[in-house]
């Protein structure tokens, strides 16, 4: 087994460096990100959150304050999330037609000495960004990103916390065999 001490084991930078010896000797400097604004029907959807939480969000507005489109944006690894989200949005509430954007946004992250002697550190890289619109209204079926609304018998139309029909509950609900 490899010990992770041994140069052809050790991790490396982007540049080809040790990033263990190197690295240790900077601090990541913490940039405060601009105010972006946000539409009323936007929900911007994050690694850590919760699916079950943006469900119900985005079903209130959909349904409670009668919106007639909703936006998911996501970056990165909660990309998988949006996406999940989006997926059983559809299955929930019935009609929704879906254009999906994908972009990508250039971040320097900065790191800073804490050894003296040594120079500040700029290491760019690209991200990836999801922007899913789902409408009531038709979109233009035209853009590359479009999907039209799935079949009427495809959607569920329970709750953001019922999953009574499908016996599917948080816990599981049963069908294992055990032993």
């Amino acid at each position: 087994r490899p010990c992770g001490t041994c140069p052809a084991r050790r991790p490396r930078g982007p540049h080809g460096g040790f990033v263990a010896s190197t690295m240790d000797k900077y601090r990541k400097v913490v940039q405060k990100r601009e105010a972006q604004e946000m539409s009323e029907f936007e929900c911007r959807i994050q690694q850590a959150g919760k699916i079950r939480g943006y469900l119900t969000y985005t079903i209130s507005l959909l349904n409670e304050k009668e919106a007639t489109h909703v936006t998911l944006k996501a970056m990165g690894r909660a990309i998988a999330k949006a996406v999940t989200v989006a997926e059983i949005l559809k299955r929930r509430v019935a009609g929704l037609h879906q254009i999906t954007e994908l972009t990508s946004v250039d971040i320097v992250d900065v790191y800073e000495p804490i050894e003296e002697g040594l120079d500040v550190v700029h290491y760019p890289r690209s991200v990836s960004c999801l922007t899913i619109t789902l409408s009531k209204a038709p979109l233009d079926v035209n853009h590359v990103g479009y999907q039209p609304p799935l079949p009427e018998d495809q959607v569920n139309a329970a709750g953001p916390q019922g999953d009574a029909e499908d016996g599917d509950g948080p816990r599981g609900g049963g069908g294992g065999g055990g032993g």
